[in-house]
């Protein structure tokens, strides 16, 4: 059941995440985030930022999920696509801007 869960999709989320900021890992960075200010959001984010307080499920489908996440107190959408039967990986990452 976990397998299936929104938690263990939340999870894979922030972990993902986290092993990206943590590792400075510019090339995925450029590859996830869905412009240039949040590829540079990310880039100048600390080797020891974390994100918190993502969110359940925010919507989507079987294949492509939607959540937001928080990161130096910035919020971020973040879609992940299914990678196989029971991982996801983070498709795209874009800033919200402030309203």
């Amino acid at each position: 059941m976990y397998l299936n869960s929104d938690m263990y999709t939340v999870n894979q989320l922030n972990t993902q995440m986290n092993n990206m900021i943590s590792k400075k890992d510019y090339k995925q960075m450029k590859s996830v985030a869905n412009n240039h200010d949040t590829y540079l959001f990310l880039r100048n984010l600390s080797s020891k930022d974390k994100v918190y307080d993502t969110s359940d499920f925010q919507g989507g489908s079987n294949e492509n999920v939607y959540y937001v996440t928080v990161v130096n107190n910035k919020n971020l959408d973040v879609y992940m696509r299914k990678a196989g039967m029971a991982s996801w990986e983070i498709k795209h990452v874009g800033k919200q801007s402030m309203s």
